[in-house]
C-alpha cells in the first residue's frame, strides 16, 4: 500500500542519480551542492505527494461511483488518507478517517472475517495511523503525533507490510523538522516485521546518515548518495543483486 520508491530496482536509481547529482561531495553532509541537491529532492517529493493526492482521491471517488466492492473502496480511501492528511483542512481529514470506519462497518460479518484472515486490514490500519500522526503534528501535538506514528506499525504480522515496508513520507517530514528520536524509534520498530537484506541495508544507511547529521530522503537512492558523502560506511549495493 505504501508508495515508497524503494520498490524500484536500485539500478534505475543509479541512472537517475548520476544524471542529477554531483559526482562527490568533498564537504560531506555540509557540502553546499549536496544541500541544493537535497532541496530539489524534497521539492520533488512534495510535488509527487500532491499528484498522489489528486490521483488517489480520483480513484476513491471512482470506486464509489462504480459501486465497486467495499474492500476496494476502503483500500482506495485509506491510500488517499496519507496525502489528504498533508494538504486538506483538518476537519476534512477527520471526516475521511471516519469514512474509512464507516465503510468498514458496512461490511458483512463474513466480509470482515475474510478481511482479517487475508491481512487483518493492516495496510489500511497503517494508513489511518499515519494520517492521524500528520493531523496531530499539524495541530502541534507532538507527543500524540509520534505516538500515532509508532502505533501505526503495531500490526507486525502483516504480509503486505513485511514485503513492501511501511510509509516514510511522514518520517521524512518530521526528520526535516529536527525530530530525530521518533524517527530512530520508528526505524527500530520496523525491525519487528520488515526483515531481510534490503530493509536491513536501508536502515543501516539511514542510521549512518542520521548519526552524521545528514539530510536524508528515506528512499533507496540514499544507498547511493551515502557513498558520495564519505561517511565511511560499507557499500550495501555491492552485496546484493541490483537487477
Amino acid at each position: 500500500m505504501s508508495l515508497n520508491k524503494s520498490l524500484i530496482p536500485l539500478a534505475i536509481f543509479a541512472v537517475l542519480y548520476s544524471a542529477t547529482a554531483c559526482a562527490n561531495y568533498p564537504d560531506g553532509c555540509n557540502d553546499a551542492r549536496y544541500a541544493r541537491y537535497m532541496d530539489e529532492r524534497y521539492a520533488d517529493a512534495q510535488a509527487r505527494s500532491k499528484r498522489y493526492y489528486s490521483d488517489s482521491l480520483r480513484n476513491y471517488e471512482l470506486s464509489l461511483s462504480l459501486n465497486r466492492n467495499r474492500y476496494q473502496v476502503i483500500s482506495e480511501l485509506s491510500r488517499h488518507l496519507k496525502y489528504s492528511a498533508q494538504f486538506d483542512p483538518l476537519d476534512i481529514v477527520a471526516d475521511k478517517i471516519d469514512r474509512v470506519f464507516a465503510h468498514a462497518d458496512m461490511l458483512s460479518r463474513e466480509q470482515q472475517i475474510a478481511g482479517d484472515v487475508v491481512d487483518r486490514f493492516s495496510v489500511e490500519t497503517h494508513s489511518v495511523g499515519i494520517a492521524r500522526a500528520w493531523v496531530a503534528f499539524r495541530e502541534g501535538n507532538l507527543e500524540k503525533s509520534f505516538a500515532e506514528l509508532l502505533a501505526s506499525v503495531d500490526r507486525s504480522d502483516s504480509a503486505m507490510m513485511s514485503s513492501f515496508g511501511p510509509d516514510f513520507e511522514f518520517v521524512r517530514h518530521i526528520y526535516r523538522q529536527g525530530h530525530v528520536e521518533p524517527v530512530l524509534a520508528y526505524l527500530e520498530k520496523t525491525e519487528d516485521f520488515w526483515k531481510g537484506e534490503r530493509p536491513d541495508a536501508l536502515r543501516y544507511v539511514w542510521r549512518a546518515m542520521i548519526d552524521a547529521g545528514c539530510k536524508v530522503q528515506f528512499d533507496t537512492v540514499d544507498t547511493i548518495t551515502v557513498m558520495e558523502l564519505g561517511l565511511g560506511v560499507r557499500d550495501v549495493n555491492r552485496s546484493r543483486d541490483v537487477n
